[in-house]
């Protein structure tokens, strides 16, 4: 059953320069939540997060070999170094990549695709992301929607961004859950009219759709990837898949929204096979086209809901 939201939206972001708050989990520890302390017990431990990559303090995430995503107010700036570590191992190396000047804002979206200066190693995964087509009920000034979201609808996700262990910038990654609570077509979020987005409640530990682990998002989780688990055929085994990149919270601390990738992936498809491209001068010829296309072609208008 849909409901309506009239809510004040602040970006999940802290810029450089100010106290980056730490990710709330519900019964945090080091062990079970922490992705660098390397610990048994960590909760997404059967998983490879070679992808998930972080700059100094910007998150971003592998979709392809040479291709990243994030969040648009808190995107990479061009220049910047991202680093991405094989294993959970402090001690680790990382592989480290330059944002170049080829990368965007998606449409009216919050959600940012960049493109590194070359392809990373065998060793650093790309991550599968949705391409399932959600839609809702548009928003009524600065009310909006919260619909069904379709396969994802009390899908018990992988919440992650800054932990609350002293760790480096770029080591800085913490995993929490929480179940989808709904889709909200077009949320009035920065003066952007075509963000698409999922909405996960931060519910007591009294309420029936309280998880382990319960999580949201506060200040400097911007970009930061959010997951569910999926069965990879390729390699037989359960893995993740990239739903989108978080992007706001309320005033009152009660959900967190994510900017939907599922909704723009025939776009980012599209950039990714051109951006894979190796001949010399091509990429500036492609991007132009890549921009000239329309993002609103790839999306499903809303429907009529129960």
């Amino acid at each position: 059953m849909a409901r309506t939201l009239i809510l004040v939206l602040f970006v999940c972001w802290a810029g450089l320069g100010s106290i980056q708050a730490a990710i709330t989990i519900d019964g945090y520890t080091a062990q079970t939540n922490d992705r660098f302390t390397n610990s048994n017990s960590f909760i997404a431990s059967q998983f490879n997060l070679s992808g998930i990559g972080r700059t100094n303090g910007q998150w971003a995430t592998l979709i392809a070999p040479n291709v990243v995503v994030s969040a648009f107010h808190a995107k990479p700036a061009t220049g910047s170094v991202v680093s991405f570590y094989a294993s959970n191992d402090t001690n680790g190396t990382p592989v480290q990549r330059t944002v170049t000047a080829a990368n965007q804002k998606i449409g009216s979206t919050d959600l940012w695709i960049g493109v590194l200066d070359s392809n990373v190693p065998n060793s650093i995964r790309s991550f599968s992301f949705s391409n399932t087509l959600l839609s809702g009920a548009p928003p009524v000034g600065s009310a909006f929607s919260v619909d069904d979201a379709g396969i994802f609808q009390g899908v018990n996700a992988y919440l992650v961004g800054l932990s609350p262990t002293a760790h480096i910038p770029q080591q800085s990654q913490a995993f929490g859950r929480n179940r989808i609570t709904g889709y909200s077509e077009n949320v009035p979020f920065l003066s952007n009219t075509d963000n698409d987005s999922l909405i996960m409640d931060y519910d007591s530990d009294s309420s029936s759709n309280w998880v382990q682990y319960e999580s949201r998002f506060v200040g400097g989780d911007s970009g930061a990837p959010m997951f569910v688990e999926y069965f990879n055929s390729t390699t037989q085994q359960q893995d993740l898949m990239l739903l989108g990149t978080n992007a706001f919270i309320d005033d009152n601390g009660t959900f967190s929204g994510i900017n939907y990738i599922g909704n723009q992936a025939a776009f980012i498809n599209n950039f990714i096979a051109i951006s894979a491209v190796p001949e010399p001068g091509s990429m500036t010829l492609a991007l132009g086209c890549v921009i000239g296309i329309s993002v609103a072609r790839f999306r499903r208008k809303a429907k009529l809901r129960c």
